[in-house]
């Protein structure tokens, strides 16, 4: 059997004295109640209730918390024990009340908070509804407490159900203990409290745990104060873009961080709020708020919050707004697709790059951004266009683009007056300049056989592939135009087939192909066009005339063959004629 840990009950004995002198010894007189109190403790039954924490599996140090903080249980309160995961595997509906609401009888509660044995999943949404419901919370005052050692599994939303509940409920209080959680699960539990005006609170071990329930039953029994003329103790925090602008209001977010850094320069979390105005009700002591206007746009100060004071800051963001768009050519209709823009800083580093500062996907954006110079640069499909901005505090910097760009659409058919191919088309953009190898770069690309490119005004080679049918094409893009192109491939298809005899079936397996121009070099060597081991292929070839060789077994059979512009036919070989 195991031995109880001496630091555990050390802890929970000292706990237990101090919630029975702060809640057991004070009379219902000497702490008035503005009505009776009932409480349902939801348990955290799921199988990760059995990692442990310094060699104590965290059931049992759930079981000897709770344990402790029954020695000191305020008479007032009237408790309740609901708890899931502790039944099934697998189940989102493995959900108990283990004792109904009422006066605490610590040996009833124990028994059945002894006999969880965790297995299962976490139902956190479904049983904090229960709880609410079994506590009629929508016809009276209700609080529940959640003890959790990780997020919802079962495809439900507890920040969502939390503004159901506040919504619906007469007096709806949700208090939650995150149990040994990471940064991620805090973030998915805090809403839960905080969309109902209860209190999160994260412990990691069994002395904070202890702290953590203590203080939020200690919430839960006291009363209601009396209102202050000074309103909340804490911060109330706003900002504003310049020192003569107008209070911001919107698209700001606010993080409240302890003032004490670790190891590596960071602060913890205490709260944040995606709120232009907010008031945080802090512990007087010293915080660092930090402030985020936009994406990209921060401001960080440090305050100290006194006892019973509302202290009220406002923050000079030191910053402007900067909106861009563009258009084909000056003086041309604002482009509402297809546009990109980055935001850099002006200065390069040793090897001549820029640091990213933020970016866009929308045709027109309206950037957040610390006053400044900075560069722009803007892309419409290949048209690429950048320019140095100077974004002022408190004030509006408009830029529109001139993307220099047309458009090049184009089609192909295989020949004249056909129409046009669906499929089979490959195209390229190249420069119309060569190097010294004969080569040109290439701008961009496509597999669709009908396409719109995007192109900077200028020359151009249309490369276009059907088969092995290669036609190059010059064309001009216009600035704000659109050309029109349809290429002639003068190309054929040809569907090839082999019989053993002539009127026999096709050859299905056991083939190969090749196709060949129909003279050789000066040495004789035939010069190979194209090949497939398919036995039935579909070759899509230039205009022309042609050798074409099968090979069956050891056997190889040549034929000409000659193809027209548009042409599709069917060649049956013999191999045996």
């Amino acid at each position: 059997m195991r031995q109880p840990n001496k630091i555990i009950r050390k802890t929970i004995l000292a706990a237990s004295v101090a919630l029975a002198t702060a809640l057991g010894v004070v009379t219902a007189q000497e702490v008035p109640q503005a009505e009776p109190q009932s409480v349902m403790m939801v348990l955290d039954g799921s199988g990760s209730m059995w990692g442990q924490i310094d060699g104590v599996a965290k059931i049992e140090i759930a079981r000897d918390v709770i344990g402790g903080l029954l020695d000191g249980w305020n008479p007032n309160l009237q408790l309740g024990v609901m708890a899931y995961g502790h039944r099934v595997k697998g189940s989102c509906d493995d959900i108990e009340t283990l004792i109904d609401v009422g006066p605490v009888d610590r040996a009833a509660i124990m028994a059945k908070v002894n006999a969880i044995n965790p297995k299962g999943k976490t139902p956190i949404s479904t049983s904090v509804r229960k709880a609410a419901e079994a506590l009629k919370y929508t016809e009276e005052k209700a609080t529940v407490i959640l003890v959790s050692d990780g997020l919802e599994t079962c495809n439900a939303d507890p920040c969502a159900l939390a503004s159901e509940l506040e919504a619906a409920g007469v007096d709806f209080t949700t208090h939650v203990i995150g149990f040994d959680i990471t940064e991620e699960e805090k973030a998915g539990l805090s809403c839960l409290a905080e969309n109902t005006g209860g209190r999160f609170i994260s412990a990691g071990n069994a002395s904070e745990l202890t702290t953590a329930l203590v203080e939020t039953v200690q919430i839960v029994a006291q009363a209601e104060p009396e209102p202050v003329n000074e309103g909340p103790q804490g911060v109330r925090v706003r900002a504003k873009l310049c020192e003569t602008c107008d209070i911001v209001e919107d698209n700001m977010f606010w993080w409240v961080n302890e003032t004490e850094q670790d190891l590596e320069g960071n602060r913890k979390e205490v709260t944040y709020s995606g709120s232009a105005t907010e008031i945080f009700e802090l512990p007087a002591r010293d915080y660092q708020i930090v402030a985020r206007y936009g994406g990209v746009a921060f401001t960080t100060t440090e305050v100290t919050v006194e006892p019973g004071k509302l202290t009220d800051i406002v923050l000079n963001l030191n910053a402007g707004h900067f909106r861009v768009n563009a258009a084909l050519t000056v003086g041309g209709d604002i482009l509402k697709d297809t546009m990109f823009y980055w935001v850099y800083e002006t200065k390069t580093d040793l090897e001549g790059n820029r640091k990213e500062v933020t970016y866009s996907g929308s045709a027109t954006e309206i950037f957040r951004l610390p006053a400044g110079d900075y560069l722009v640069r803007a892309r419409h499909g290949n048209a690429f266009a950048e320019q140095t901005i100077t974004v002022k505090a408190g004030e509006l910097t408009d830029l529109t683009f001139d993307m220099n760009a047309g458009y090049l659409r184009v089609q192909t058919t295989m020949s004249s007056g056909g129409p046009a191919l669906e499929k089979d088309m490959f195209y390229w953009i190249l420069q119309p300049e060569v190097d010294f190898n004969g080569n040109r770069k290439e701008v961009t690309y496509s597999g669709s056989a009908k396409e719109i490119f995007r192109l900077p005004a200028g020359d151009y080679i249309l490369r276009s592939r059907h088969g092995v049918a290669f036609k190059d094409t010059p064309v001009t893009v216009t600035p704000g135009g659109v050309t029109d192109t349809m290429v002639v491939q003068e190309s054929g298809r040809v569907k090839l087939s082999a019989v053993q005899t002539k009127g026999g079936p096709a050859l299905t397996s056991g083939v190969f192909w090749w196709v060949y121009q129909p003279t050789g070099d000066l040495e004789g060597t035939e010069t190979e066009i194209t090949y497939s081991g398919t036995a039935e292929p579909i070759i899509i070839l230039p205009t022309g005339d042609y050798i074409l060789a099968v090979r069956y077994g050891g056997e190889i059979t040549r034929t000409n063959m000659s193809l027209k512009s548009g042409e599709e036919k069917k060649i049956e070989v013999v191999l045996n004629p």
